[in-house]
């Protein structure tokens, strides 16, 4: 197997908030691209079975998948979080699965608002995937993994959107001056029905990233669990490292330091 070269790693991506620049939502007017770093063998001795037991527990299947929209909105089959008892339950298992499991966050952020003001080169979703990937370039050399494969699986949005972005991503790896960085990564787009729980938890955390910039004077313990998950540099720093917010006239930290953890959602 060695002739592979495979990476430790794996990489799953998924997004809050559309990237249409024509109609901005008012009350969510961001892009957000989560990148979720995970170690493989923890990912699947630990990561899968504790997510398969947890909907085993409440669905009594694998069936449902995790969406963050649907949970919050408590459709579907998570119409049972209607019920006060299950739902209770349900965040506790969900928060503990978030808390214990080992991943790193990398997250780009664009502010609509702003970047519909500029003659922008790209849309949100390319500029966005562009400067997650330089970013978790940096953390697979960090951890040894140069010259390594990392599969790096996108979610689905359709098979236009697809293609698309896999010819942008091919250009920009081709294009970029980052040595090592063209030839790291397996590029895929995986449908949100083939159910993988890292896609999942991609999605669940992106958009607590999105509401904490948006109202960073509200107290959201989405965003205090997600925290010390984040990819920082040596002595600590958010912004630029674990975080690429754009666009951003102005140096600034993301927000204030927060330590602990609490529900989800």
């Amino acid at each position: 197997m060695g002739e592979h070269n495979f990476g430790d790693y794996i990489v799953f991506v998924d997004e809050s908030g559309d990237q249409s620049l024509k109609s901005v939502n008012a009350n969510y007017p961001v892009f957000v691209l989560s990148f979720c770093i995970f170690e493989k063998t923890h990912y699947y001795t630990h990561v899968v079975p504790e997510i398969l037991r947890f909907k085993f527990d409440f669905f009594g299947s694998d069936i449902p998948i995790l969406h963050e929209r649907e949970i919050r909105k408590r459709e579907g089959d998570f119409n049972i979080l209607m019920r006060d008892d299950i739902r209770s339950e349900f965040f506790d298992r969900l928060n503990q699965i978030m808390v214990e499991s080992e991943y790193t966050v990398v997250s780009s952020l664009i502010d609509k608002r702003k970047y519909s003001h500029f003659n922008a080169p790209d849309n949100p979703y390319s500029i966005g995937t562009q400067f997650g990937v330089e970013r978790v370039f940096y953390e697979m050399q960090e951890r040894g993994q140069r010259g390594r494969r990392i599969p790096i699986v996108f979610e689905s949005r359709g098979g236009n959107e697809d293609r698309t972005l896999e010819r942008e991503f091919e250009k920009m790896v081709n294009q970029s001056s980052i040595d090592g960085l063209k030839g790291m990564f397996d590029f895929h787009c995986v449908s949100k029905k083939a159910n993988l729980p890292g896609l999942q938890l991609a999605d669940l955390v992106a958009r607590p990233i999105g509401v904490h910039y948006l109202h960073p004077e509200q107290r959201n313990r989405a965003w205090e669990m997600l925290l010390p998950k984040m990819r920082t540099s040596r002595d600590g720093k958010l912004a630029g490292y674990g975080l690429k917010i754009y666009p951003l006239f102005d140096p600034m930290e993301f927000g204030p330091e927060i330590h602990g953890t609490s529900a989800y959602l």
